[in-house]
């Protein structure tokens, strides 16, 4: 599941030019992606992994790393 996301976040809001990415990655913080691609994350994992996160729950901080966004799956 990692691995799908870190996929899925470099593909639609990295460029060649950024560094790969791991689950510590800090990518809203340090300007990565914004925090408009929430909207397409929370989409993602509805649609990828079958688990409706609850717009309150995701935010710039819960889901500022791929190990963060994680933890909260995982309640879901």
């Amino acid at each position: 599941m990692e691995q799908k996301l870190i996929d899925f976040i470099t593909e639609e809001f990295l460029s060649d030019d950024d560094d790969p990415i791991t689950t510590q990655t800090k990518l809203i913080s340090s300007g990565l992606i914004d925090s408009f691609s929430l909207v397409s994350l929370q989409t993602f994992i509805a649609k990828e992994f079958g688990k409706k996160i609850p717009a309150p729950k995701i935010t710039a901080q819960s889901f500022d790393t791929v190990a963060q966004m994680m933890e909260i799956i995982d309640q879901f």
